[in-house]
């Protein structure tokens, strides 16, 4: 159980790091790395046009989208169904790209984002 958390734990923070690298590639909003510039130059702070689905919703839904790429994560290192530490990490990882994919499309359909 203690190499299943350390797995989580691992996930989470990659998680952390890279979600707002994850925002910028999947909208295209402009933006950059905790390191870089951050959300300085997203499209929310345009006065027209379009903004990033992501970067416009209250708190409680940036909460809730990263929350659920976690809530993936956890199943992924948790569940029964892995049995190698190795697979389990990667799996874990990889949920965070392919699940937050998942969300992004969602939240851009929803608001139509790529159709102005």
């Amino acid at each position: 159980m203690k190499a299943r958390a350390l797995i989580f734990v691992a996930s989470a923070a990659v998680t952390s790091v890279l979600f707002i690298n994850l925002c910028g590639t999947i909208f295209q909003c402009g933006c950059e790395s905790l390191w870089g510039a951050g959300a300085t130059h997203c499209n929310i702070h345009a006065a027209h046009g379009r903004h990033c689905p992501w970067c416009a919703v209250s708190v409680y839904w940036q909460a809730a989208i990263f929350g659920t790429i976690l809530a993936a994560q956890g199943l992924v290192a948790f569940g029964p169904w892995v049995k190698s530490p190795w697979m389990r990490l990667i799996g874990a990882v990889a949920a965070f790209p392919a699940t937050g994919l998942g969300l992004g499309l969602l939240f851009g359909w929803f608001t139509q984002y790529w159709a102005h």
